[in-house]
């Protein structure tokens, strides 16, 4: 189908008192979003619902439209208007349904674009909606799209969007990986009437690295320990998720995810800074865990070689070796000084870590592959994620944080695979083809 649009719009301006160019700019502008894009769209429609019903009625039979009998026979059979809500306006269409000799009816132009039944709003518009509310909260949202995009769409109606979407649909890793990394923030949830318990709650996250330096996201969960997420993550084949688990030292993780990979690598960032927090439950002065945090700091700051594995050479790693060796040494005695200073909280972490703080180096050693010894890339991910869910918004259901979360995951992880999904939803395929041929006064 091909056809040339021609649009009679009215401009009344004053020459005398002057005129305003961003007056010009906005009203027509907002005349436009109010009724000149959606015009536009819906006398496209129109133009393609009469095409489609005469070619049907001549005979001529079409890929998307399934023939209802062998030889079938239409006439008109009523005409219906549909409202579908879309980014350039509300739209309202009035599509044919026609009725086959055969006693059925068929409504031509919902086939031809691919619409469900009862479909009330385009798939770029619902995508619109979640972008905004993935960096805001939903009631500036909803003004925002009204206010700035022109586009009214309710909080009420952007909840049930978002509840309804399928976009946050995480897929499985296909193969081991190399890091394993998970975390948890907790947000302001609304409970049930019949729930005894209190407001706090809490997203669980599980991310992981491959072999390539790929981000995977694994999932995320609201209403599951790591206990059960654990489970869950266990591959039936008894195969490795992962060949080392990083984590910022909560005993839950390690304890049930850690049986997941082959080793356990504790954040280094997190050891410094918690160590702060243990020193001061033992009420060491300030001067005093600050000097601790730089002497730990020093203890364990291992770097690996920057050349390549088979490049280093054998005394190298020998020594590198030693290096642990003499680190988790000190990092004894540093346990055994806290104890006899009455720092027995500290002491018990920092023995309890030393066995952790090292795994990069003894993985690289031995498969020459370079894991982080940090978790910053999962820490810049919760960041985003506190964000939104503590900041912006409070009152969460546990199903609704849990999918706000997967989709701030999938947004900022799988960019690609984000706007994939998306470009699937659209079904665009080339066939549309809209050109400007210029604006005339008459």
């Amino acid at each position: 189908m091909r056809n040339s649009l021609y649009m009679e719009l009215g401009v009344c301006l004053s020459e005398k008192e002057g005129v305003s160019l961003d007056e010009l700019v906005i009203k027509v502008r907002e005349l436009f979003e109010t009724k000149g894009m959606a015009g536009v769209v819906t006398t496209v429609l129109g133009l393609l619902d009469d095409l489609l019903c005469q070619q049907l009625q001549h005979g001529q039979p079409h890929p998307l439209v399934t023939p209802c009998c062998l030889v079938p026979r239409y006439e008109y059979h009523g005409r219906r208007g549909r409202r579908v809500r879309s980014s350039c306006g509300r739209l309202h269409m009035h599509w044919h349904r026609l009725r086959c000799q055969c006693g059925k009816t068929i409504v031509p132009l919902r086939s031809v674009l691919r619409l469900v039944p009862w479909q009330a709003k385009t798939n770029e518009l619902e995508r619109m909606v979640i972008d905004v509310v993935a960096e805001q909260s939903y009631r500036r949202g909803s003004r925002h799209l009204r206010e700035i995009g022109g586009v009214p769409v309710p909080r009420s109606t952007e909840h049930r969007w978002v509840a309804q979407s399928l976009c946050d649909d995480l897929p499985a890793p296909a193969a081991t990986m190399d890091v394993l990394m998970a975390d948890g923030t907790g947000f302001k949830r609304r409970p049930q009437p019949e729930e005894k318990i209190t407001n706090r709650g809490e997203v669980r996250v599980a991310l992981g690295i491959t072999r390539s330096g790929e981000t995977v996201p694994l999932g995320a969960w609201t209403d599951r320990t790591w206990e059960d997420i654990g489970k869950l993550l266990k591959r039936p084949s008894g195969e490795s998720l992962a060949h080392v688990l990083g984590s910022d030292g909560e005993p839950a993780i390690a304890e049930h995810l850690a049986r997941l990979t082959g080793t356990h690598q504790r954040c280094h960032w997190h050891q410094i800074h918690d160590l702060n927090y243990t020193l001061w439950e033992d009420k060491a002065p300030r001067d005093e865990r600050r000097a601790y945090q730089q002497q730990l700091a020093g203890m364990i700051g291992i770097e690996l070689p920057a050349e390549d594995f088979d490049r280093v050479k054998d005394a190298d790693k020998s020594a590198l070796t030693e290096r642990v060796a003499r680190a988790e040494t000190e990092l004894s005695s540093l346990a055994a000084e806290l104890l006899t200073k009455g720092y027995e909280h500290t002491s018990r972490y920092i023995a309890y870590a030393k066995d952790r703080l090292f795994s990069y180096v003894r993985f690289w050693l031995q498969t020459g592959v370079a894991v982080p010894k940090v978790t910053s890339k999962l820490e810049r991910l919760m960041r985003e994620i506190g964000r939104r869910l503590k900041r912006i918004a409070f009152g969460w259901s546990d199903a609704g944080a849990a999918k706000m979360t997967r989709i701030i995951i999938k947004r900022i992880v799988r960019p690609a695979d984000w706007k994939r999904y998306w470009e699937k939803r659209y079904q665009c395929s080339g066939t549309v083809s809209v050109s400007l041929r210029g604006v005339y006064a008459v």
